[in-house]
């Protein structure tokens, strides 16, 4: 079960979808992660002011948003066993090298600069299942695509197909 209301991955509701259908959720079962809500913790300017007030063990997600101050550092939460998703605006991280410390992330989605230190360094994480480039503002999609084919080679994936189209549209109207 992926569940679009939360920021943390899925949960096995079943051992199948017959076993699903058939049995219902089963006994003592409420839906994804039963009766546990996930950890999650955001520090923008309209909400905490700092990475150290998310710290505690059962941290499992941290967006750090729009930020007027200093650019934070991810030092508190080195070594949180269960932080498994980061998302940083751009320009929120003071290194984006302390991403290599947080060993147990699954999900990353910093700004494209951060994505570019992490890649020059051989820093991305390699426990990641998945990933986002978060965009502030409008750029252009091309080095954008280029940096995204950088992290699907990484792993070996498909890359995104670029395709140049030339030709004569006619006289302008």
């Amino acid at each position: 079960m992926l569940d679009h209301e939360q920021d943390v991955g899925g949960d096995l509701l079943a051992d199948s979808l017959t076993d699903l259908v058939s049995n219902g959720l089963g006994e003592g079962r409420r839906g994804p992660r039963g009766d546990q809500t996930p950890a999650v913790a955001w520090v923008s300017i309209g909400s905490l002011s700092s990475v150290e007030a998310t710290v505690h063990p059962e941290l499992e997600v941290l967006s750090i948003g729009v930020w007027e101050g200093e650019p934070l550092s991810l030092a508190p939460v080195t070594g949180l066993p269960r932080l498994r998703t980061l998302t940083a605006y751009p320009g929120t991280l003071a290194d984006p090298l302390e991403i290599a410390e947080l060993t147990g992330l699954e999900f990353l989605g910093p700004g494209p600069e951060d994505w570019r230190v992490l890649l020059s360094a051989g820093a991305v994480p390699r426990s990641l299942s998945a990933a986002s480039i978060e965009i502030r503002d409008t750029c252009h999609p091309l080095p954008i695509v280029a940096l995204a084919n950088e992290l699907l080679a990484l792993w070996d994936r498909p890359l995104i197909t670029r395709t140049t189209l030339e030709g004569n549209l006619g006289p302008l109207a």
